[in-house]
């Protein structure tokens, strides 16, 4: 029941808050962020309200005011939803079929989102790269997951060159992002939705200048034992209360 309720909150809200919001968002790229981060904040509510899940960011003074890489683990849809809570105006890098979607897709593409083909090759890399930097240049955080796509909670690393080239290409600081978001939203879409804790933790930032080998080593040696940690202490949190019940 929780979890039917929550997703027909979850789409019908789309509705709800993007179509009023539209005429705006067309003319306007800053109204567009403004109906897009109202959108946001009204799931992580009501992922409180009906879903029992409570939404913690920890570490967020890591992240600058301006233009960074932002390296965030990806285990579940509300890790394309709650970073909006946190950050000023970002730039996701996003599946381009995400793009077509109603509503959602429309936003993505004002607010200036920056689109990839899974198996575009060297020139979909050239245009995440172009797009990636027009975005940094407006100051704008740039957010990638290292893994490509959303991973099981306790699957191996699995990182993908995408993020190296983006550290490479923006000579930036890159911020590690680790999350326990799949204990709490699981499966592609709201396939479940179980009360818990949700914990998105920004880790200490990697300065740019590295090698692509010393880079992707730091990055995976700062992400996996973080969000080990994370679902690990929420694992136990669980445990704890129901052994109290």
């Amino acid at each position: 029941m929780r979890t039917a309720l929550f997703a027909a909150w979850f789409y019908s809200s789309l509705g709800l808050i993007g179509l009023p919001g539209l005429p705006f968002a067309l003319v306007s790229r800053r109204a567009a962020r403004f109906f897009m981060r109202a959108w946001t904040l009204s799931q992580r509510f009501m992922l409180r309200v009906i879903g029992g899940v409570r939404t913690e960011a920890r570490g967020f003074e890591n992240i600058p005011s301006g233009a960074c890489l932002i390296a965030m683990k990806h285990q579940s849809t509300y890790d394309t939803v709650a970073p909006y809570n946190f950050l000023r105006n970002p730039a996701y890098v996003l599946k381009a079929e995400l793009l077509s979607a109603p509503v959602f897709g429309w936003y993505c593409k004002r607010a200036g989102m920056i689109p990839v083909e899974r198996e575009g090759g060297a020139k979909t890399m050239r245009r995440m790269l172009e797009a990636a930097r027009a975005a940094a240049q407006q100051g704008r955080p740039v957010l990638i997951s290292p893994e490509g796509t959303r991973q099981e909670v306790d699957a191996p690393a699995d990182y993908k060159p995408g993020v190296a080239g983006l550290y490479r290409a923006l000579d930036l600081p890159c911020i590690p992002v680790a999350v326990n978001t799949g204990l709490s939203w699981q499966g592609s879409g709201v396939k479940r939705i179980l009360p818990g804790r949700v914990v998105i933790e920004a880790l200490a930032p990697i300065e740019p200048g590295l090698s692509r080998e010393a880079f992707m080593a730091r990055l995976e040696a700062a992400l996996e034992p973080a969000t080990a940690r994370l679902v690990a202490e929420e694992r136990a949190r669980r445990s704890s209360a129901a052994s109290r019940r």
